[in-house]
């Protein structure tokens, strides 16, 4: 394995935690990593390296307000690519090689958290009343640009971001994965009260043709279920939905699976959504893999955004407001 590192990122904690882990490991000094962030290649082991590095740009970036739960929300970094290959994920096209990152200069970053945690995004509680602060909740998505859960050992992320987000009121924290690697979660020794552990699931055929390397649907139950045992709170996430041939089979076999062997009464919410793509990443993803079969059963819709069409949306929306009838839709 290589390991570039910045030279600015040299005498950070983490840097030195993951030297332990790969001590065989082949390390180069860097001074930038997007001399090879920024690259495309065409070697096959260039996209074998972690590039260890320091983040001088903003970790923060607003979401958009059908994202989630609330319009006060954010997604920020702290690592760049995945591990895992889902076949119609927006990272495939979104960077030009597929290094991994991991940013460590952790103060940094909660300090630019904390700064937006301390403006007022809402109307505030009255003077004196109990839990003062602010009424809508502030979120706060950790795992778009990687999945954490998985990254996290090589990051040690929960140890270092979930008792940090702990020290606030009505700020929460959402770590979405396809990762069954809950250990550091049990390790944590506490039950956080301000982070949501969001699974997304589909049906195992589906994972096995596109989400490869990521952990099986069974794996991903038995994780859920265990931080349900210890009283974590759970998120499921039926996303993305995917229009294949024969699909309501599938999802109606897939339905019946899991709810034999999930307790949703547990589950602290369930969204359920399609692909949704813009036009203008569409036609990157399509131009890169024109072969991907899902692709092509996408229309273009009036607001210029490519997803299913109507009538397999509302089925499946159908399907899973049977399942729970809380569910959000997208």
């Amino acid at each position: 394995m290589i390991i570039y590192i910045e030279k600015q990122a040299r005498e950070y904690k983490q840097t030195k935690n993951i030297l332990e882990k790969f001590k065989n490991s082949q390390v180069i000094y860097i001074d930038n990593y997007k001399n090879l962030f920024d690259k495309s290649y065409k070697n096959i082991d260039s996209k074998k390296a972690l590039i260890v590095a320091k983040l001088n740009s903003s970790t923060i970036t607003e979401a958009p307000v059908w994202y989630g739960h609330t319009k006060n929300a954010y997604f920020f970094k702290t690592s760049l690519n995945c591990i895992f290959d889902c076949s119609y994920c927006f990272l495939k096209w979104a960077f030009k090689n597929e290094n991994m990152v991991v940013f460590v200069n952790y103060d940094d970053i909660k300090n630019e958290i904390k700064n937006k945690i301390k403006i007022p995004l809402s109307q505030p509680f009255p003077p004196g009343e109990k839990g003062a602060g602010y009424k809508d909740d502030i979120w706060f998505y950790s795992s778009d640009y990687s999945d954490i859960l998985w990254m996290d050992n090589l990051s040690n992320f929960n140890a270092e971001f979930i008792p940090f987000f702990e020290q606030f009121e009505n700020t929460k924290m959402e770590i979405r994965t396809k990762s069954s690697n809950i250990k550091s979660l049990i390790n944590l020794w506490f039950v956080p009260k301000n982070t949501e552990i969001a699974f997304s699931l589909n049906p195992q055929v589906l994972i096995d043709k596109y989400e490869k390397w990521t952990s099986s649907l069974d794996s991903r139950i038995e994780a859920i279920n265990e931080l349900n045992s210890l009283w974590f709170k759970v998120w499921i996430r039926f996303l993305p939905l995917l229009p294949v041939n024969d699909y309501e089979a599938i999802y109606s076999d897939f339905i019946s699976y899991i709810k034999e062997r999930i307790d949703f009464c547990n589950i602290d919410s369930t969204f359920a959504s399609g692909l949704l793509y813009t036009k203008n990443d569409y036609n990157k993803i399509l131009s890169k893999y024109p072969d991907l079969d899902i692709l092509h059963m996408l229309d273009l819709a009036n607001d210029w955004f490519y997803r299913e069409s109507k009538k397999v949306r509302n089925t499946f929306y159908k399907m899973f407001k049977e399942l729970d009838n809380s569910c959000m839709l997208c």
